[in-house]
């Protein structure tokens, strides 16, 4: 298969069967190596609506909501709104939350990457989003795109 050439680094992440490395290359300027996992690792900015997974603690938090005060190297540091408190955890154990009409929202993947916008219109997979500086419409992939947290500036 097309896949062959990249081996297998640890276990799977789930959803990763879907998952296509990407042929772009980030231009944050991060020195670690690409594989194929470290694409879907490098989503987590600042601002960004999260939801603990079963990954992190025990699965102690599962479920709860919080949003990503800091970034730094794969840590984030992340606010739990019912702990009021911050947490340390990498991409795996958390998610975005996929944003709904008329959220506020920050694009994680590709070349956009980073930039902020608020979510218009939802179709299928498929976001409209008014870019905040330029205020152009664009059509995104809903999964490129997290809800922005109101506590972020």
């Amino acid at each position: 298969g097309i896949n062959a050439e990249y081996g297998s680094v640890g276990p799977p992440s789930p959803g990763s069967e879907q998952s296509v490395p990407s042929p772009y290359s980030s231009s944050s300027g991060a020195p670690s190596p690409m594989t194929p996992q470290a694409a879907n690792e490098n989503w987590p900015l600042p601002g960004i609506e999260v939801v603990m997974l079963e990954s992190f603690e025990d699965g102690q938090y599962i479920g709860q909501p919080g949003y990503i005060r800091a970034v730094s190297g794969m840590i984030s540091t992340v606010w739990l709104y019912e702990e009021e408190r911050e947490f340390e955890c990498q991409a795996y154990q958390m998610k975005p939350v996929i944003p709904k009409k008329q959220d506020k929202v920050v694009i994680i993947t590709g070349n956009r990457r980073g930039n902020y916008g608020q979510l218009i219109n939802i179709d299928n997979d498929d976001g409209i989003v008014k870019a905040d500086k330029s205020l152009e419409l664009r059509i995104l992939k809903l999964d490129s795109l997290a809800k922005l947290s109101t506590h972020h500036n």
